[in-house]
């Protein structure tokens, strides 16, 4: 990849996890529900620094139509497209993944959100990690889980075919 490629490829694997949340929480009606936050959710991070609370703008991805309020409210969505995400971490509780998880995690935290992350290695499929209490409100089958990290990993093209709507 050239210099400063990394951006790029995120910023893409950003706007397509939008589309493919849009799709979802609409019912394939409307790809535009979801949308990049302001700085991929540096505003926020900014701004509580700062003694502010912007939890609209947490995360790398924002509502921006109604019918995903719901959603956002509950979530809070993070993108993460990488090299190597070194799942064979989550056997020592290190690596890329279990460090983007913790990071989710205490920004969901902060928010009193539950964390979403959506996370795609190189020449792999993308997949979605919940929280237990995400997981289980969603009613999605992980494919792997990872208790001592409160993680469930499900496949992405899964998790749009059987995650239930938030009510």
């Amino acid at each position: 990849m050239r210099k400063g490629g990394g951006k790029a490829k995120g910023a893409s694997f950003e706007r397509s996890v939008c589309k493919a949340l849009s799709l979802w929480v609409s019912h394939n009606k409307h790809e535009d529900v979801f949308w990049r936050s302001a700085m991929s959710g540096g505003r926020s991070t900014v701004a509580y620094a700062k003694g502010k609370r912007l939890a609209e703008q947490a995360g790398d991805i924002t509502c921006i139509h109604p019918i995903g309020q719901a959603f956002a409210n509950r979530f809070l969505m993070e993108c993460k497209t990488y090299r190597d995400l070194q799942y064979y971490g989550l056997l020592s509780s290190k690596g890329n993944l279990v460090k983007f998880w913790r990071e989710a995690c205490r920004q969901a935290q902060r928010y009193g959100k539950l964390p979403l992350m959506v996370a795609k290695q190189n020449q792999q499929p993308a997949t979605v990690c919940l929280s237990r209490d995400g997981a289980k409100l969603l009613r999605v089958r992980p494919i792997i889980t990872a208790p001592k990290l409160n993680l469930r990993i499900v496949l992405l093209d899964e998790f749009l075919k059987t995650a239930t709507k938030v009510p």
